[in-house]
């Protein structure tokens, strides 16, 4: 029986074994979180992926019993959240679902049409007693259907997708794990499902300006008592754009020529003293590698061509790259080829519709580049460190 305050119970459920959330590497697993509050009326936050209704029903049990539930409060239709919305219903009869207009049409499409449930739009706060919800939209943060409750008498913020992390751990607030692992899961977080989004966030952002908050109650991860201004700054600095002096380095290679020049490109910028992380593509995957771009002001691309195209894995991380368009970057392509090229023509064109403002170069060489292109793609790094640290 886990308390956020006084008769409010976190009764969601612990996914340990989870790697994969479409697309993106959940190395530490994840949680799908469901809220209780016991008034004169009770109110359920949210239901749990599908695989894990049992697990949900069998933690409302231990409170109370789950027929006696009053309201059902759903702020975003997406599986992940919904899936036990069947059981839940059956165990709650009596219940009144809510929900945006956008995410009733969603559920009935996932879970059925005969589905009843009450739009925000009727009812965009309910009373439970001493205690009451209040409900704002925030569209496109994540999906359009999306909302986020608040309950002003305990100023707690039911936070939906907003906040969250990819985090599964035997403690529930963020003051019961290591500090530096919860921000670097939420910004993983961020970086790989709102980034794109970021305008939307940051609406939700400037709603919620104001309004007092002591807890942030989020869809997944764990619940903010304690640091909430760290998130909450970190937050306000990504839907900004805001970068620090950093460089990242992404590439694939055949038979490691342009591994030698992105070396060669990375020696230059450390000579600056500007912070770099280079990943190689066949050992990192895409979602960690935004990760560290999220904040980063450069972003380098290289690659060889194949087929008079690009490597198959520098393509993934292209298009995975242009669906999440990271804010205010700078960046470069490079690679090699053998009897003809063709990548980094494409690969531009790609970072450029990513939003990614391109430094020109010819750091495109035939097999194996010699000493004076490896010297070229040096003092290439040097430039890119120094506009790193000029802009």
């Amino acid at each position: 029986m886990i308390k956020l305050k006084e008769n409010i119970y976190w009764v969601g459920a612990v996914d340990w074994n989870i790697r994969n959330f479409h697309g993106y590497v959940t190395h530490r697993g994840s949680s799908y979180n469901s809220y209780l509050i016991i008034d004169e009326k009770i109110a359920l936050i949210d239901f749990v992926k599908a695989s894990f209704s049992d697990d949900q029903i069998t933690h409302i049990k231990e409170i109370i019993d789950p027929s006696k539930i009053d309201f059902i409060i759903v702020n975003h239709a997406e599986p992940d959240h919904s899936g036990s919305i069947r059981k839940l219903i059956e165990a709650a009869p009596k219940a009144e679902v809510i929900a945006t207009e956008r995410c009733i049409k969603t559920l009935k499409k996932y879970y059925g049409s005969d589905l009843k449930i009450t739009s925000i739009e009727q009812k965009p706060a309910i009373k439970l007693g001493k205690r009451s919800l209040s409900f704002v939209p925030v569209p496109m943060a994540h999906w359009p259907d999306s909302m986020v409750s608040y309950m002003p008498e305990e100023k707690i913020l039911f936070s939906n997708d907003a906040f969250g992390q990819h985090l599964a751990s035997s403690g529930r607030f963020d003051d019961e794990v290591d500090s530096s692992v919860l921000m670097f899961e939420a910004t993983t977080y961020y970086a790989n499902i709102l980034m794109p989004l970021w305008r939307s966030v940051k609406n939700a952002l400037k709603a919620l300006d104001g309004i007092p908050i002591d807890m942030i109650a989020p869809s997944h991860g764990v619940i903010w008592k304690k640091d909430l201004g760290k998130i909450i700054s970190a937050y306000q600095k990504w839907v900004a754009g805001e970068t620090k002096p950093k460089a990242v380095i992404v590439y694939d290679t055949m038979w490691g020529s342009t591994e030698k020049v992105a070396k060669a490109i990375a020696e230059g910028i450390i000579s600056k003293d500007v912070e770099l992380k280079v990943f190689n593509l066949g050992a990192n995957h895409n979602s960690d590698v935004i990760a560290e771009i999220l904040e980063a002001k450069a972003v380098l691309v290289g690659g060889p061509t194949l087929n008079n195209n690009v490597f198959p894995s520098v393509a993934s991380f292209l298009a995975y790259l242009r669906g999440l368009k990271p804010l205010n970057k700078i960046g470069a392509v490079f690679g090699s080829y053998g009897w003809a090229g063709g990548a980094k023509r494409i690969t531009e064109s790609e970072m450029q519709a990513a939003g990614i403002e391109l430094i020109p170069n010819e750091l495109d060489f035939v097999y194996r580049p010699d000493e004076n292109e490896l010297k070229a793609s040096y003092f290439f790094g040097q430039l890119i460190g120094e506009k790193i640290l000029n802009s």
